[in-house]
């Protein structure tokens, strides 16, 4: 019997701990200090409302093109290629992602809000108090159509601030979260956007590279 109940405490700690998550709250100018601001090519994106034209110097102007996304592993000091895109808890998650502000005021250009708390699932903890290591992508999105990853292979400008390391609110293993962090300390730094040479571009300078040495040999 004793073995039984033995058995029984063992499997649901395993099962608290490959389930144990903790909270972190995507915000940004909510409160504006410290608030973290996404720039292209010099300038803080955001600004008015408008129609996507399908470029990204056009749309510097238009909030509703630009996205960041929260990042997140349990542990501190990982690697960026260690973090994962992050969730909301509940039976229906969503990705922590947000659309920049459309806003003409220094104070909201290139920065966003979001009310969105990323869970930070993992077997090594990432409960109430655990370690973790938070990381903001951004993107143009193309008026919403692009993810980070078509952006990035689609050599459209895209970003990261640096990892840092918080300590989580939660679990949420069930109803509302306890009190999450808000990830938008100075510690992340600002994110500068560059646009990152496509596969097909690196290709072609390839294959002209290569064409250009032929003609010299000869």
């Amino acid at each position: 019997m004793k073995k039984t109940i033995t058995g029984a405490v063992a499997l649901l700690a395993g099962a608290f701990v490959a389930y144990s998550q903790g909270t972190v709250f995507f915000g940004n100018y909510s409160d504006l200090s410290p608030y973290i601001y996404v720039s292209y090519k010099g300038t803080k994106l955001g600004g008015a409302a408008g129609a996507t034209t399908g470029s990204p110097a056009s749309d510097v102007a238009n909030g509703n093109d630009w996205s960041v996304a929260l990042y997140g592993a349990p542990g501190s000091g990982d690697a960026p290629s260690a973090l994962s895109q992050l969730q909301t808890g509940g039976s229906s998650p969503v990705p922590v992602v947000a659309t920049l502000a459309n806003g003409a005021t220094d104070a909201t250009a290139g920065t966003w809000y979001s009310g969105l708390v990323g869970v930070v699932p993992g077997s090594g903890g990432a409960g109430n108090g655990d370690a973790v290591s938070i990381q903001i992508l951004s993107w143009y999105n193309d008026g919403g159509t692009l993810t980070y990853a078509q952006a990035l292979a689609a050599g459209d400008p895209t970003g990261a601030s640096l990892v840092e390391n918080y300590t989580t609110g939660g679990p949420q293993l069930s109803g509302p979260p306890v009190t999450a962090p808000d990830v938008s300390p100075a510690g992340l730094g600002n994110i500068v956007l560059s646009p990152e040479p496509s596969t097909v571009a690196l290709g072609v300078m390839g294959a002209s590279a290569f064409l250009m040495r032929l003609r010299r040999k000869k």
